[in-house]
């Protein structure tokens, strides 16, 4: 069950990673506004980022103990 958490944080871990790359590089053409807009969505991605990090890593800890 535990390793199961885990390939699914993981999975999600570098499906964010690659979805938060992917907007930073549409946001040359965007006006002001939106990119305000925009960055108060990346820093809600980035905390969630971090959260499934950290996740990832007590998952794998847990694991090696069992």
């Amino acid at each position: 069950m535990i390793k199961l958490f885990w390939y699914i944080s993981g999975l999600l871990t570098i499906f964010l990673i690659l979805l938060s790359n992917n907007n930073n590089g549409s946001s040359n053409f965007i006006n002001q506004s939106k990119i305000l807009n925009f960055r108060t969505g990346q820093s809600f991605i980035q905390k969630f980022i971090i959260f499934i990090i950290l996740l990832f890593f007590i998952l794998t800890i847990i694991s090696l103990f069992n």
